[in-house]
């Protein structure tokens, strides 16, 4: 009567590899959501979508999703620099895999 739904194993986040790379040199390749935004993106969006200077943890939830999603659309596009978002050094780009 009360099963537990089976879950998917595969998660969408296993989709959502990147490569950020400096001239030729990877500096980071693995998920999505490892990626280390800066915390100043995450406060300026929370202010933009919520009004909201001192963000919650579900506030913070919601912009970092949303931080992800414009990364990976930038990703794939391959315009997406990473040092806009994350503690990288100037001109390092992010590419989807």
């Amino acid at each position: 009567m009360f099963w537990r739904k089976t879950r998917n194993k595969e998660s969408p986040s296993q989709y959502r590899q990147i490569d950020v790379c400096l001239a030729e040199q990877v500096l980071f390749s693995g998920d999505l959501t490892e990626l280390p935004l800066k915390e100043e993106w995450i406060l300026k969006k929370s202010i933009e979508f919520f009004n909201d200077p001192a963000p919650c943890y579900i506030h913070r939830g919601a912009v970092t999703i949303r931080l992800l999603n414009e990364i990976w659309e930038s990703a794939e596009t391959g315009s997406g620099t990473a040092s806009e978002y994350a503690d990288y050094p100037e001109g390092a780009i992010i590419k989807a895999k």
